[in-house]
């Protein structure tokens, strides 16, 4: 190298010389050494013109980047400081290239910033910055679903209900990173998986507070799971935390364990109640029917009846205006005959005596019901009679 070309005799190619005896051609920049006696560092001489070497230690510079007024060695010594500073080009460029390239993966967000302040987000690909330290970048995976399970101990299973009863609860909050606020989740939160797990737990409480126990640990968990969940999201958002609630899963909602036998007491009775008012709805479509049937069936001799009796007062008033007819024309002979009809409805209907001055009493027998009061014992003793 320049600095160690000691072939034109005892001078030092170096910047500083050869620091022994001997002119070294005023390629050193502090003069010569001790034994010289000249101008340096620990010589008995003054002290070196600064100026002097400033401009020394600029013209050995040139003189390496094969600029001209450079030193005094040989054409070859001038030929490697050229090569060596574009060896040192080269290398300061890959190293600069190196430093400012970098890669984001698939389901990755690039943030980069510059003195640390943010500067921009870069998509998936090969990806290009100004070097270390004026840029630098993080990358933040958006694509992968992380979860917080709460629960796992009484003080966040515990919650009241509404209606005043205590509810042990234990669910799992899934999330991601939002690809479109990357610079919110970076610098707006400091611990985004607590910040999760805290606002997760007070949205629960929230929703377990306004409702009562029995829908939670029955037929409404899907509405409480949904309630919690938009509550969460819209907390975040408020924050502008750049995280996305993927799902909320209610993994198990019962009472505690030391009342949870008078709860299953309180819901095999309501499921007695359940099935009891089954029963009494199946008896009444059964019975209701039939009791409508009746009253229709009721109403309908009813008016049968009101007809018939109707009918019969109307024919018994028709009779009568035309008997009543007959009686103003024939008063006497109409008296007549009704007398007769009536003694004829009487008589009928009883057995008759008649009572004679000479005989006595005399049964009234009938000629058409002669044949039916003689039974077979009176027959037979009349065949025998006449024999």
């Amino acid at each position: 190298m320049p600095w160690n070309d000691n072939s034109s005799g005892g001078g030092g190619g170096g910047p500083w010389g050869s620091g022994g005896g001997g002119n070294n051609n005023g390629q050193n920049p502090w003069g010569r050494g001790p034994n010289n006696g000249g101008r340096g560092p620990g010589s008995g001489g003054q002290e070196p013109d600064l100026d002097e070497l400033v401009r020394r230690l600029q013209a050995w510079i040139r003189g390496m980047m094969g600029g001209g007024g450079g030193g005094r060695g040989s054409k070859g010594g001038k030929g490697g400081g050229g090569a060596l500073g574009a060896l040192v080009a080269i290398g300061a460029a890959v190293v600069v290239m190196f430093a400012s390239v970098y890669q984001v993966g698939p389901g990755e967000a690039g943030v980069v910033l510059r003195f640390g302040a943010y500067e921009r987000t870069t998509t998936p690909g090969l990806r290009f910055k100004l070097p270390f330290p004026i840029e630098t970048v993080q990358i933040e995976d958006v694509t992968t679903i992380r979860d917080v399970t709460l629960g796992d101990t009484p003080q966040e299973a515990l919650m009241v209900t509404r209606d005043e009863n205590i509810v042990d609860i234990s669910f799992t909050v899934q999330w991601q990173v939002d690809p479109a606020n990357v610079r919110d989740y970076l610098f707006n939160v400091r611990d985004q998986q607590d910040t999760v797990r805290s606002i997760a737990e007070s949205a629960m409480r929230e929703v377990v507070g306004t409702s009562d126990l029995q829908p939670i640990i029955s037929g409404g968990r899907g509405e409480v799971a949904t309630r919690a969940e938009a509550i969460l999201q819209e907390t975040l958002d408020l924050y502008e935390s750049g995280i996305q609630i993927v799902g909320l899963n209610l993994q198990e909602a019962s009472p505690p364990g030391d009342v949870i036998a008078a709860f299953q007491d309180v819901i095999s009775a309501a499921q007695d109640a359940e099935s009891n008012a089954l029963e009494a709805t199946a008896y009444a479509n059964r019975v209701v029917p039939e009791a409508r049937g009746d009253a229709v069936r009721l109403l309908e001799e009813a008016r049968g009846y009101r007809d018939q009796v109707v009918a019969e007062a109307e024919g018994q008033a028709d009779r009568f205006n035309s008997i009543y007819t007959e009686y103003a024309a024939a008063p006497e002979v109409t008296r007549q005959r009704m007398y007769i009809e009536t003694m004829e409805r009487v008589l009928g209907r009883s057995d008759l005596m008649i009572l004679d001055q000479a005989n006595g009493a005399v049964p009234y027998l009938p000629l058409d019901r002669l044949g039916q009061s003689r039974g077979p014992a009176s027959q037979a003793a009349g065949s025998g009679q006449g024999g």
